[in-house]
């Protein structure tokens, strides 16, 4: 028989606590047992579900579990744990549940691996689970499939990426622009996985500000807005794909009634998620991938063809009239500009037949690139410093650079028009100088002539008082200072005995820099899982020692409420929780040791705690 609530009231209190502190405890002779379930054996593509791994008679485990890896299907976006406890005829019964949050990424029918649970020294393995990825929902609003996400269907809330083409040559742009389609109230979103760009060259495009858009899709009204653009330039040929961009999307979602005789519904429901007028869910939404074709470039490209595909056009000047003033070993500033409408980054510089009567010396570059709403243009500049050495009519030939016209399929030509000189004065001896080169960097010509450093001599006054030198007054007033700093170090002393907080306070940046040490040893080892966990324990640390509360109660809206009392700002408050969400995440993420990310990591952590001691000090 299960034990009421009626007969707890007539059990004395004394009971009931001792009762309370055994509960937290797996009773003798109960076996732990572990199992795995699914939120759903069935979720769309790109929505989130729950893999529920269920610890039964304990509270705690000793580690963390092993998860299988599931990158193949779906992206990890974060865990959360719960704890039950049960009185059945008259035993105590205690479970520990782990949930592990991802987001469906490819479609088809996939196997999910045993957990492996460290408990009480032993491992305990879970059964494998089997789960179904149905395609994507479309938006006819005939069908009303559900996601596990609540009530919210899955064409109700999608996100689409949309390219401008899908076959291009190498290296020629594509724009990409990502939009979200909903059909109920978005609060906000959150992206949770940018997609992969192995094989493309990016760009960001800025975003057209303006008022959420109603669109009609496959005849059913949606709200709708680009969350971003970018432009792609593909680097090799064959099939390339763009992984989907993984949200998370904050819903209002209504309550719904529970019928004629309940017409307010739960009560309570502010508590438990719903509330009288609907409660917020966190819904898990992508887009598909993109399948981009890459053609390799035609045959029989010119020698002066750059591997620019787009539009380009090329222009030389002086900044001087070259037909006139010009005198020998003047200095000239030759100026080389290269506009384009593709990527300009990978052009080399241009190969100039310069007169072997210009002494050339090496460019200096410069480049810009304008994302535009359109696409990206960019400019590169090459300014070299000329410097005549001889007097006569000399020309700067033409630079020529081909490019491929995509629109056309063909090879084109851009050309900078020749450049006049006319310089006078005295020719320059060969031998005092290079003529018909590109100098290189500094040369060193004459040598025969070195600097003398002469040395300042130093001078000392003589029949100087001693009471008036700065040693005798240094030596008198040492004591007293040594007197003041004894006392004010024993007062020191006695505050850390006699005040905890303030003890805590000033031990919180010397634990937290011995555990970033710790974490700066495993990013070494590579241990993933063990360094963004050493990471989380001196953030944790570091604020319980600042606020002088227990490590194990904080969570994160206790935390968000504490600093904020303290007048602590919001961007700093984010910043330190993003940090700890982040390590949450990796330790749990099966991903291979990434030694740049574990770097960054640290980086992120010590400035969100060194941002978090200055705003509380």
């Amino acid at each position: 028989m299960v034990i009421t609530v009626q007969i707890f009231c007539r059990v004395p209190r004394v009971v009931l606590l001792v009762l309370a502190l055994l509960a937290t405890y797996p009773m003798p002779g109960i076996a732990q047992e572990v199992r795995a379930y699914l939120s759903e054996n069935e979720v769309a593509l790109n929505r989130r579900f729950v893999l529920n791994v269920e610890v039964q008679g304990t509270q705690q485990i000793q580690g963390d579990p092993e998860l299988p890896d599931l990158s193949a299907f779906a992206a990890y976006l974060g865990s959360g744990t719960s704890t039950s406890m049960q009185f059945v005829n008259g035993r105590t019964t205690t479970s520990l549940t782990i949930q592990y949050q991802y987001q469906a990424t490819a479609e088809g029918t996939f196997e999910i691996g045993a957990v492996t649970v460290p408990v009480e020294g032993r491992n305990l393995r879970t059964e494998r689970l089997q789960i179904r990825i149905a395609g994507a929902p479309t938006a006819s609003g005939r069908s009303r499939s559900r996601s596990g996400d609540g009530a919210v269907a899955a064409e109700d809330l999608f996100v689409t990426a949309t390219p401008s083409k899908t076959r291009v040559y190498v290296n020629e742009p594509v724009i990409v622009e990502y939009r979200i389609f909903t059909r109920v109230d978005v609060e906000g979103f959150d992206v949770t996985q940018q997609p992969s760009t192995a094989g493309f060259w990016v760009e960001e495009l800025p975003l057209e500000r303006g008022p959420v858009e109603q669109v009609v899709r496959d005849g059913v009204q949606y709200a709708s807005r680009v969350i971003r653009r970018v432009a792609v330039f593909p680097t090799s040929a064959g099939s390339k794909t763009l992984e989907p961009m993984l949200l998370e999307v904050q819903v209002r979602r209504q309550r719904r009634s529970r019928g004629f005789g309940d017409p307010f519904g739960n009560p309570f429901g502010g508590l438990l998620g719903g509330g009288l007028f609907g409660g917020r869910v966190a819904l898990g939404v992508g887009s598909s991938p993109v399948d981009i074709e890459v053609m390799p470039l035609p045959e029989g490209e010119p020698p002066s063809f750059t591997g620019l595909v787009g539009e380009l056009t090329v222009a030389a000047s002086l900044d001087r009239d070259g037909s006139v003033g010009i005198e020998t070993n003047d200095a000239l500033t030759f100026r080389v500009e290269m506009s384009a409408t593709g990527n300009i980054r990978t052009l080399a510089a241009p190969v100039v037949d310069f007169p072997q009567d210009l002494e050339v010396y090496p460019p200096d570059v410069s480049e810009r690139v304008e994302p535009t709403v359109d696409g990206v243009r960019s400019r590169k500049v090459f300014e070299y410093v000329l410097v005549p050495r001889a007097p006569g009519e000399t020309v700067i030939p033409a630079i020529e650079l081909a490019y491929l016209d995509a629109a056309q399929g063909t090879y084109e030509v851009a050309a900078s028009a020749p450049i006049s000189l006319t310089v006078s004065g005295d020719a320059v001896a060969a031998s005092t100088v290079s003529i018909g080169r590109l100098r290189t960097g500094i040369d060193l010509q004459r040598q025969d002539i070195r600097f003398i450093r002469v040395a300042i001599p130093s001078f000392h006054p003589i029949d100087r008082s001693l009471v008036g030198s700065v040693s005798f007054w240094s030596v008198l007033v040492l004591p007293l200072f040594a007197v003041a700093g004894a006392a004010a170090i024993r007062r020191h002393q006695d505050r850390l005995r006699g005040d905890v907080a303030y003890a805590r306070r000033r031990r919180a940046s010397r634990v937290a820099k011995g555990r970033f040490a710790r974490a700066e040893t495993l990013r070494t080892q590579r241990s993933h899982r063990e360094f963004h966990a050493e990471v989380a324990r001196a953030m944790y640390g570091f604020l319980g020692d600042k606020l002088n509360v227990a490590e194990a109660g904080l969570i994160h809206d206790s935390v968000r409420g504490l600093l904020s009392d303290r007048q602590v700002p919001s961007d700093v408050i984010d910043l330190y929780l993003s940090c700890l969400e982040d390590c949450d995440r990796q330790r749990f993420a099966p991903v291979e040791p990434d030694d740049t990310a574990m770097q960054e990591m640290l980086d992120r952590a010590g400035q969100a705690m060194t941002d978090l001691d200055q705003a509380m000090t």
